[in-house]
């Protein structure tokens, strides 16, 4: 199922999906030093928590386009394989479209929300790094997902008129 998503989404899917990765390995790596730490000398790694939430929040906003691409999502099977191959593909368009529709909004509403957090100086609690950041790159992640997600919609469009 590798590469179903020619193109430049295609490798901006995979990279997303690479750094998705390498934020995985980041929260296990910064968990196990904090438990090390704690473990053997007595003392935490500052800041465990703030990182390992920031990196959860990279994880599951990066590896949207991948998931989606792969059909990892979850679906009501049951009933959507009972359905013809023209109602499957009429549902599908109609479901990415505004799935599509819904992450343009979240994407939108995130970025200025981000713009909001900035002007008012908003920091993490211990680390003091600026929250506007992970919300703008969230926003980023949720709109490649939305592009993919219309992407999607128009397969089944474009698959019909070179039928």
């Amino acid at each position: 199922m590798e590469d179903r998503n020619p193109g430049l989404l295609g490798r901006l899917e995979t990279v997303m999906k690479v750094v998705a990765a390498a934020c995985l390995m980041g929260m296990a790596l910064i968990t196990g030093a904090d438990v090390a730490g704690r473990a053997f000398f007595n003392t935490p790694l500052f800041g465990t928590e703030e990182i390992v939430t920031i990196l959860a929040v990279f994880v599951a906003g990066l590896a949207l386009p991948y998931t989606h691409s792969q059909g990892s999502h979850i679906g009501v099977e049951i009933l959507y394989a009972r359905m013809g191959h023209r109602l499957r593909a009429v549902l599908d368009v109609l479901t990415h479209s505004v799935s599509g529709g819904l992450f343009l909004l979240v994407a939108w509403r995130m970025a200025l929300y981000g713009n909001s957090l900035r002007r008012s100086g908003e920091v993490s609690m211990n680390l003091e790094l600026p929250t506007y950041m992970v919300v703008y790159a969230l926003g980023f992640c949720f709109f490649v997902f939305a592009l993919c997600l219309l992407a999607g919609a128009a397969k089944p469009l474009v698959r019909g008129r070179d039928s």
